[in-house]
């Protein structure tokens, strides 16, 4: 277990190394319809023209969080760590939620590693989140929040990142 931890932690340091993905099916798309009609023993729905690569940033994928991307890890073929953001550049503001580390990915640096690399690729911007946080997660935001502008505070979203809601005088 102590060789996966190290593999881990490398993974960590590879957070820049990012495959952005501009659409990420959350069905079969025609083509896929096609391809089952036309060969039905051998269809298989596959989520991704490639494998996942160490660190990928996608769309949220939800109808309802439009503009919101996901920030995630694999290891080997695995979901290791995964967080929502949406950045709006009007206002140089953006929010993150949910990071979330999978069972056997804890405390190995990799929701560190998915912050520092998303300010990395938004220089400038004030990072916060849409939520309070939970007592238990307090001393990792405390850790990553030092000397961050926004430091990761609790902050209601902008108009721009949240159409239905109504511009503040």
């Amino acid at each position: 277990m102590a060789g996966e931890t190290k593999a881990i932690r490398a993974l960590a340091q590879l957070a820049d190394h990012v495959y952005w993905v501009r659409e990420w099916p959350d069905k079969p798309s025609w083509r896929d319809r096609v391809r089952r009609w036309a060969h039905p023993e051998s269809y298989r729905f596959n989520r991704s023209a490639t494998p996942p690569r160490p660190w990928v940033d996608r769309p949220a994928g939800h109808y309802e969080r439009t503009g919101w991307r996901i920030r995630a890890a694999y290891f080997r073929s695995d979901l290791a760590f995964e967080v929502s953001y949406v950045v709006c550049g009007q206002c140089e503001t953006a929010w993150v939620e949910s990071p979330y580390s999978y069972e056997g990915y804890k405390r190995c640096g990799l929701a560190s590693a998915a912050l520092r690399s998303l300010r990395r690729a938004y220089p400038g911007v004030q990072w916060h989140t849409g939520g309070g946080h939970f007592r238990e997660a307090e001393p990792f935001w405390s850790s990553v929040s030092a000397g961050i502008p926004g430091g990761y505070t609790q902050q209601g979203r902008c108009h721009h990142v949240e159409p239905g809601r109504a511009r503040r005088a």
